[in-house]
């Protein structure tokens, strides 16, 4: 997540957002109005919005060609969550806030960085819950002999050595 996105007013040119776009070096600005998110533009947005269609950056202002509404999660959002809404929303970027107040931008990129960490901790909890269970300490019903870690299987608490 990036925790200093950039964000403009709405009446800002064009031509002074890509400046600050390119200065800034990032790909995406928060368009706010009284420090609240009401839109967002990209890259993209500048190429098919203005420079496609042959508008002078100087006179086109952010607020026309943002877009809207925008999606936000809060900070207390896991990343399933912002992954879910991203899918259905079919969108690349989540504005995160809190109180309504921009707080930081979380992308595609972001998420596919922390993807393989993700997966690798879901499947040792995974692993965990299937190789975990309930033991108690009592005589083995196959030997005979004192166990700490007798399992129930079919009806008899056996020990380890039984139970292979």
């Amino acid at each position: 997540m990036n925790d200093k996105p950039v964000c403009v007013d709405k009446s800002i040119n064009v031509s002074t957002l890509a400046e600050i776009m390119s200065k800034k070096n990032v790909e995406a600005v928060i368009v706010v109005e009284d420090e609240e998110p009401i839109g967002i533009i990209t890259e993209k947005d500048l190429l098919t919005k203005v420079l496609a269609k042959k508008l002078n950056p100087e006179e086109v202002k952010a607020e026309d060609i943002m877009s809207t509404p925008v999606i936000t999660i809060t900070e207390q959002d896991d990343i399933l969550t912002a992954m879910k809404k991203m899918l259905s929303h079919n969108i690349r970027r989540l504005i995160v806030v809190n109180e309504h107040k921009v707080i930081g931008l979380i992308s595609v990129s972001d998420i596919l960085r922390i993807t393989p960490s993700f997966i690798e901790i879901m499947q040792e909890k995974l692993t965990v819950n299937l190789t975990k269970e309930e033991t108690i300490a009592g005589y083995c019903d196959g030997c005979g002999q004192w166990s700490d870690f007798l399992v129930l299987v079919d009806d008899q608490y056996l020990c380890e050595n039984c139970r292979e």
